[in-house]
């Protein structure tokens, strides 16, 4: 199962938020006082490709603002760098400073007009701005495929542009280009000299294309080429096993979800998928962990069905005051469902607890306000009278 998550702040994830950027701000104070003083004591990275190569190892692990400051002091000594423009580019696109990354990326193609990551680099942040506010840049998409055109006029040949055009086309949801062009990717990255996680990551975008296309088998077969490739990849497993689990394959879905897990236990998607198939296959009890992993980690709020899930766990171990608060969570969060509404009010009429049967009548009845065709809410209702 793939969640959906809204971009929602809390209360509560501002204020780490905060204390991480002062602590951050600190940093980068530091961070240019040290390297004024290395400068001095000529220690300070020698040239721009030093702080360049400084840049692109901050942002392979994901220290973004460290990575856009190294790119600024390249730019500092040679403002027509383009690796560096680049370097900005991205790494301020990391921070969803969309205006910001474009302006750079932009910048570099003006530099120089040959360079084709900055073309893959533009449309990536084209799609990412797009996905970020889609009613305020409906119209990124379009951007970005016409910038892919420029690039492929430059280079027909790369795996890295035609990957990037398929990830576009599958967000635009032209399913069939982006399953076509994919395959273009995989079969050029074969020769191209990439590394064996970027071909992964290539197999990766296939195999959605194939899974959103219902083309399960070929979708099985892609992420599992992802897997040999990169069995680092939580990505490559996590999608494997959601594709084995819609296949029934039950004990294949459990062995990459939980491999999926074991690489990235903070991954909602990952810790939520696992939990889902255990509940799915039969497995209740050992869901029910799982589904409290889940709950524990960032952005579990805005997946509602956990919730649910995790009631109707509590029901079948008897845990039923716990299902009852659970399946409240479950169905006023928005968004409301029927289900949710649904699985309230079978917590309600399992715990008979006293006001339980009028609580179930009313959870029956706001399920089918959501969904007047919710037929198990409608055959609920009607043995409750």
């Amino acid at each position: 199962m793939n969640t959906m998550l809204h971009r929602h702040t809390t209360l509560r994830a501002v204020a780490p938020r905060i204390a991480r950027r002062l602590v951050l701000t600190m940093l980068l104070a530091a961070s240019g006082s040290l390297l004024a003083t290395a400068a001095a004591q000529g220690a300070a990275p020698a040239d721009t490709s030093e702080l360049v190569r400084y840049g692109n190892l901050y942002y392979g692990q994901g220290d973004c603002a460290l990575s856009q400051y190294f790119f600024q002091e390249a730019l500092k000594r040679d403002e027509n760098n383009a690796e560096a423009l680049v370097g900005k580019g991205r790494a301020l696109a990391c921070q969803n400073a969309f205006t910001a990354a474009v302006d750079a990326l932009r910048s570099a193609i003006e530099v120089d007009a040959s360079y084709v990551p900055a073309y893959v680099h533009l449309a990536l942040a084209y799609q990412e701005q797009y996905m970020f506010d889609p009613a305020s840049y409906g119209g990124r998409l379009s951007e970005a495929l016409e910038v892919l055109q420029r690039a492929e006029s430059l280079a027909p040949a790369d795996p890295t542009v035609q990957n990037t055009k398929g990830i576009v086309l599958y967000q635009a949801g032209n399913l069939e280009q982006a399953r076509a062009t994919l395959e273009r990717a995989t079969q050029l990255a074969a020769t191209a000299g990439l590394t064996e996680r970027e071909r992964s990551t290539i197999q990766v975008n296939l195999g959605r294309a194939y899974r959103d296309l219902g083309q399960l088998e070929l979708a099985q077969q892609a992420f599992r080429r992802a897997v040999v490739l990169d069995p680092s990849s939580a990505t490559a497993h996590n999608n494997l096993g959601n594709v084995m689990f819609r296949l029934d394959d039950c004990s294949g879905a459990e062995f990459e979800l939980s491999q999926a897990v074991s690489l990235a236990p903070g991954s909602l998607s990952a810790v939520s998928s696992l939990a889902i198939a255990l509940f799915e296959c039969g497995q209740i009890e050992e869901s029910i962990p799982r589904f409290e992993q889940a709950l524990a980690l960032d952005g579990a709020v805005f997946a509602p069905p956990l919730f649910t899930y995790l009631a109707r766990a509590y029901v079948e171990q008897g845990r039923l005051d716990e299902a009852v608060r659970r399946a409240q969570q479950g169905a006023l969060l928005p968004p409301e469902s029927a289900e949710a509404h649904y699985y309230l009010g079978k917590v309600y009429d399992a715990r008979r607890a006293q006001g339980d049967a009028e609580a179930a009548r009313r959870a029956f009845e706001r399920a089918l306000e959501l969904d007047p065709n919710y037929g198990p809410a409608r055959e609920a209702l009607t043995a409750l009278r």
